[in-house]
């Protein structure tokens, strides 16, 4: 199932609808450029569970029209702080 299935039933949205689909297709790729910008490495193509879990959390808050709602949510910090990508040095 493609990531955007998935975000999408997360989401409550069990139809496709073209204008939608781009809606949540952009909410999809600003929650991966949002994690890439905070140290993740994500393949939107295979994301991993905590990846998966973090952009619907993130799309999620994105549906919200309420400027004093879109914060750094304490959920968002704390997936950030668990992909980050340690580098070996070794």
């Amino acid at each position: 199932m493609a990531l955007i299935d998935d975000v999408k039933l997360r989401l409550g949205v069990y139809y496709s609808e073209a204008n939608k689909d781009t809606e949540i297709q952009g909410m999809i790729d600003g929650a991966i450029d949002y994690f890439k910008g905070a140290g993740w490495e994500i393949d939107a193509l295979t994301p991993t569970p905590l990846a998966k879990e973090a952009i619907v959390l993130y799309c999620k808050m994105a549906q919200s029209t309420d400027p004093a709602l879109l914060v750094n949510h304490p959920v968002l910090m704390s997936f950030i702080a668990q992909g980050r990508v340690v580098v070996d040095e070794t």
